[in-house]
């Protein structure tokens, strides 16, 4: 069995998810500059690990994101070791983090992001602030059956 091709690469400093273009239904529509600039970073390290393949990645696709904030300056020695104390469960949505991705990585990683057919993503809390993000190859791999 052939190894499935994957690229993963991290986007250290704070996330920036993906915002409603600005403007009105009067003026013309913009995406603001901070969200511009972090699909730029996305893109240029996507470009980076996509050296190794002769073009974007074909078939069915996995996307993984893990998006790191830093733990909050009053968060409790307690609340840090809790067992479930790292989730983060605040603004901004897992839908958000997940568009700016995908939109960042199209046609780079692969043709259309439509490609991506199993994709998740984590919000957790730690002491370094960054995007983890993991695109993995389905080719090959069955699809789950599913009985409704």
């Amino acid at each position: 069995m052939a190894v499935a091709a994957r690229i993963k690469f991290i986007i250290p400093g704070d996330v920036v998810p993906w915002a409603r273009a600005g403007g009105g239904k009067t003026t013309h529509k913009f995406t603001p500059k901070r969200q511009q600039d972090y699909m730029g970073m996305i893109r240029a390290e996507a470009f980076r690990q996509m050296e190794a393949f002769p073009g974007p990645l074909e078939g069915p696709l996995q996307l993984k994101i893990v998006a790191v904030y830093l733990w909050p300056k009053t968060t409790t020695k307690a609340r840090r070791n809790a067992v479930d104390g790292g989730w983060k469960m605040t603004k901004p949505d897992c839908d958000n983090i997940t568009k700016i991705v995908k939109d960042a990585l199209n046609t780079i990683a692969y043709a259309d992001d439509a490609q991506v057919s199993f994709s998740s993503c984590w919000k957790i809390l730690g002491n370094k602030a960054g995007l983890i993000v993991e695109v993995i190859s389905l080719a090959g791999v069955p699809a789950p059956v599913i009985e409704l």
